[in-house]
Formats: C-alpha cells, sequence, structure tokens
C-alpha cells in the first residue's frame, strides 16, 4: 500500500469519527456535554482515535494545511492514552464544538483530492 492509499484510509477515518463525535454532540449543549460521563468518555475515546490517525498522515497533507495544529491534536491522544484523569470535559467540548468542523472540512477537501 503506497502513501496515498494510507492517506486515503487515514483521512476516512478520521472523517468517520468526527461524524460520529458530531452526531453525539449534535442534541447536547455544553453544561449536558459536562456533566454526562458516558458522554465525555465517548467523545474522548474518539478524539484519542483522531489523533492517532492524524498523526499518521503524511507530512505532505500536515504541511499543505498550517493552520491545523496537527501537534496539539496527537498532544490530546497523549494526554487522553496516558493521563485520563487530567481531562476535562469542557476542553473536550470546546474542540468539538469550535476545532472538529474545520479539521473534518481540510480532511474532506484532501480526501477529495486524492480519490478520482
Amino acid at each position: 500500500m503506497d502513501q496515498s492509499e494510507r492517506d486515503i484510509d487515514h483521512l476516512e477515518q478520521i472523517i468517520d469519527l468526527i461524524s460520529a463525535v458530531q452526531r453525539r454532540a449534535a442534541g447536547l449543549d455544553r453544561q449536558t456535554f459536562e456533566n454526562d460521563r458516558d458522554e465525555s468518555d465517548l467523545a474522548a475515546f474518539r478524539l484519542a482515535h483522531i489523533g492517532e490517525q492524524s498523526r499518521k498522515l503524511s507530512a505532505d497533507i500536515r504541511d499543505r494545511h498550517p493552520e491545523i495544529d496537527w501537534r496539539s491534536i496527537y498532544g490530546m491522544r497523549n494526554v487522553i492514552a496516558h493521563d485520563y484523569g487530567a481531562i476535562l470535559p469542557r476542553l473536550l467540548w470546546k474542540v468539538i464544538d469550535k476545532d472538529l468542523a474545520t479539521l473534518a472540512s481540510i480532511c474532506q477537501a484532501e480526501l477529495d483530492r486524492l480519490t478520482p
């Protein structure tokens, strides 16, 4: 499998994970999310996977999008994976509310560029 095929797989996974997070969050407000441990745990799990998949993207994709803080995406993954107690639901909500739509849009554009 060449790099562009791997990128396609990673982009599709990121888009699917973002869609799942957004679908769950759509019916919630910030306070409800923060008070529902199951929702925040599920979001954290999915955000960690987004971080893992984003790290596997080629440098070409990441370099084309300096507006995305790729390092922080993977950094959040590390915090979730290694220091779960440090995760604050309000920070997860901020990512869901402010950052995921932009990441989804960029990933979709890259996927469209790579697929015929």
